[in-house]
């Protein structure tokens, strides 16, 4: 049994970051004008989204790869 469940990869944190990240881009599409600086704050805000999935899915297979082992 693990002590401790939380960590940099865990299913709440990236939760937490997906929600944040979807509160900004709301704020985003509601507050600012159409044009490039719309878009690339879309583009930053889709980049940051994109590096949670990957490191959740990057802790995902370093726990298989444990329990594999044993």
């Amino acid at each position: 049994m693990k002590a401790y469940m939380g960590g940099p990869g865990s299913q709440g944190r990236m939760a937490v970051a997906l929600v944040v990240i979807a509160g900004a881009a709301l704020g985003v599409w509601l507050t600012m004008d159409p044009g490039k600086y719309r878009t690339l704050s879309w583009v930053v805000l889709g980049f940051f989204a994109f590096r949670v999935l990957i490191g959740r899915m990057r802790q995902q297979n370093t726990e298989r790869t444990q329990m594999d082992r044993g």
